[in-house]
């Protein structure tokens, strides 16, 4: 399986991940790992996924970043960005060298190196009126508008950890918090676990940490107006579910 620079890849006719017996020619690997018995991830630098369809006569490509529900797509791009970040044992400093299953590496200890997972939150907030969701644009993501999220603490519930992200960048407090699903995202190493809260707060009854650029309430009609999260996304994933009246 093949991802260029930006972890974009090709499609096979099916739309699916294209898989190939053997490595095009020519081509400058930069990560390789191992991903299942019969697959490995290997990522390039010197060509792009369009290039790379149009020498595997695949028909499309697609952004790993639209396909982290893709159990496949989801594990490749995880273990290569934990291969490009986690070179060497925290522990002893000595380089790591992954085991051939692929799921964990060893150093000079010999002591398991698992890749590194975060917590975090994510999750719908609607007003009270159940006609409307707030909505942020980040301040170092700009350019549209998503879920609240953010990481968990040390020890901290993870409702609990809903609470206090959306309390610190909203300015709201939330009630009814119930857990609604999962989504790896394995770009940042992080599993993102997504809730459904409500809130009676109209407007910010406390300071705000800076973290959004600009705070909405969003009715339904407003979504088709918005530019959202990117689709693929479990945010998107979230306020499309909401827009249908599924939660």
């Amino acid at each position: 399986m093949l991802f260029d620079a930006t972890l974009h890849f090709p499609l096979n006719s099916q739309g699916q991940p294209l898989l190939l017996p053997t490595l095009p020619s020519g081509v400058k690997v930069t990560t390789r790992a191992r991903v299942s018995p019969e697959v490995t991830a290997v990522r390039v630098s010197d060509v792009t996924a369009e290039e790379l369809a149009t020498q595997a006569l695949a028909e499309a490509t697609a952004s790993a970043r639209e396909w982290f529900d893709d159990p496949l797509i989801a594990r490749a791009v995880g273990l290569l960005v934990a291969h490009e970040r986690g070179g060497f044992d925290p522990a002893d400093g000595s380089r790591l060298a992954w085991d051939a299953s692929g799921a964990f590496a060893r150093g000079a200890s010999d002591r398991p190196v698992f890749p590194r997972i975060d917590p975090c939150v994510i999750g719908v907030v609607e007003h009270a009126d159940s006609k409307r969701i707030l909505l942020g644009e980040n301040r170092r993501r700009p350019g549209y508008f998503t879920c609240i999220a953010g990481y968990m603490d040390v020890g901290e519930r993870a409702e609990d950890a809903f609470a206090r992200e959306v309390l610190e960048e909203t300015g709201r407090r939330i009630a009814d918090v119930a857990y609604v699903g999962s989504q790896p995202w394995p770009l940042s190493g992080s599993l993102m676990l997504g809730f459904f809260a409500r809130t009676e707060d109209e407007d910010a009854v406390g300071e705000t940490d800076g973290e959004l650029s600009r705070i909405i309430w969003a009715t339904r009609a407003d979504l088709g107006q918005l530019s959202l999260a990117p689709e693929g996304s479990i945010a998107r994933q979230l306020i499309g579910r909401w827009a249908a009246s599924e939660l």
